[in-house]
């Protein structure tokens, strides 16, 4: 699940808010290109992944009861361990100046409706507990994303990873759980480029999962839409990667030559191994 995501928010974040004649001539699953938003190398997972990686780390320390304190103490320790450019300019800049959760969660804006508490959503999707996931998948979106926008956001993505996880129906029946479950109009004909928006993410993250029956083709449409493609392939691709479905046959490349420094592949393969064989096993 982690590798599949930091591998597809690495190609996306080569995409992200370029022109659609670019995305056209370069997004052929052949190659990482640079993300402009960010000065690491081609290959290099954002903050969609970090994020994730933080959740995981939190679902991992068995903590009954969340707090919006102890969720910002990981996603803080997940930044200064190594940090990233690739979130926004404000939070960028706050999670430099931040030292503690208490600091965190006093000084921080949390009225926005955009997308960064969906992107960090697929690993809740494991709780086996419906109420827990979806109670839990609200407390992480309210420290950044408390509103109306940003918590559905949150427990749409979840509850996209629930339904494939528990095996609770078809792919093409997963829009109508999503849209009963949560108790707003989605869409999953998207074809406009993806905004920094919870609602407009958890759309294209619909549609292009309606429109695929491989990871690569998930990875391919996500990028094709253009936007915010690396947040749509970060959710995409590691809600598709427990579709029964979905081919799993991603590219070489994207293992190849993705990133491995002290938190890249190898990282990311062992904690990826101890989160499944706690969740998955469930």
């Amino acid at each position: 699940m982690l590798l599949v995501m930091a591998m597809a928010d690495a190609y996306g974040a080569g995409f992200e808010f370029t022109d659609i004649e670019f995305i056209e001539e370069k997004n052929t699953l052949t190659e990482y290109q640079h993300a402009w938003l960010d000065s690491k190398p081609a290959g290099s997972y954002t903050d969609d992944t970090q994020m994730s990686i933080a959740i995981c780390e939190l679902m991992l320390a068995d903590r009954k009861i969340w707090t919006k304190q102890l969720v910002a103490d990981y996603f803080l320790n997940a930044f200064k361990r190594d940090p990233r450019q690739s979130y926004s300019d404000n939070f960028y800049h706050f999670l430099l100046t931040t030292q503690t959760a208490s600091e965190f969660v006093n000084n921080i804006y949390s009225d926005s409706i955009r997308n960064g508490a969906a992107m960090r959503s697929v690993p809740l999707g494991l709780i086996k507990d419906k109420t827990e996931m979806l109670e839990k998948a609200k407390i992480q979106a309210q420290l950044t994303h408390n509103t109306h926008e940003g918590i559905i956001s949150s427990q749409a993505v979840a509850l996209c990873v629930f339904y494939f996880v528990n095996k609770l129906g078809k792919k093409a029946d997963l829009f109508s759980y999503i849209c009963e479950q949560t108790n707003e109009f989605f869409i999953e004909d998207k074809t406009e480029p993806t905004e920094c928006d919870g609602i407009d993410t958890v759309d294209a993250v619909l549609t292009v999962l309606a429109q695929s029956s491989t990871l690569s083709e998930v990875l391919y449409h996500a990028v094709k839409l253009g936007g915010d493609t690396d947040s749509v392939a970060t959710i995409a691709c590691g809600i598709a990667y427990f579709c029964d479905e979905i081919e799993q046959n991603l590219p070489d490349f994207l293992f190849n030559e993705l990133e491995n420094a002290a938190f890249g592949k190898d990282f990311l393969i062992e904690l990826n191994d101890r989160f499944l064989t706690t969740f998955a096993a469930n």
